[in-house]
């Protein structure tokens, strides 16, 4: 049996459960706050689905957000953020076609570069392949990232990570 097609769209709050139920996120608020950026045209929150199950997932900031990094802004680009491919979907081009589809989605904003963050730790290894085979270059860094996160409890929780940052230019 072959896989379903993989349908790449903006997350929609129609969506939110069946997203959520498959590609959880630190708290179940999360993603409902991302839709609120969205419909003000802060951020596009993108979701890779294979029938009705959510299998991926990127997110673009675009200037203005409130996350719109110290590195985007230095770069003065949005920025692509929260890459994520549930594992068993890994290998698949999955990655690929959500990173196209977010510099789509800047372009379409009137924007010619993008950006993004990516850690130095061995765990990063892929993802800055894949940033790198899909055409993104060094920008700037070494550089500590750190935020704050909300847990499920309502306890925040720091993370943090060394981290360079990439551009494209679209």
């Amino acid at each position: 049996m072959s896989d379903p097609p993989i349908e790449v769209r903006r997350l929609g709050s129609a969506d939110l459960d069946a997203f959520q139920a498959t590609m959880p996120s630190w708290n179940a608020v999360e993603y409902a706050e991302r839709l609120g950026y969205q419909d003000r045209g802060l951020a596009v929150q993108l979701v890779a689905w294979a029938g009705t199950t959510a299998v991926g997932r990127a997110m673009v900031v675009l200037p203005g957000h409130p996350e719109w990094s110290e590195s985007a802004f230095r770069e003065n680009c949005p920025e692509l953020r929260d890459v994520g491919v549930a594992e068993e979907w890994q290998r698949r081009g999955i990655g690929s076609r959500l990173i196209a589809a977010c510099e789509e989605v800047v372009r379409a904003a009137g924007f010619d570069r993008i950006g993004l963050g990516v850690g130095l730790e061995d765990g990063y290894e892929a993802a800055r392949g894949l940033y790198e085979r899909s055409g993104y270059i060094f920008a700037h860094g070494p550089f500590v990232a750190a935020a704050r996160l909300e847990g499920e409890d309502g306890v925040a929780f720091p993370v943090a990570g060394v981290c360079v940052y990439l551009v494209k230019t679209l």
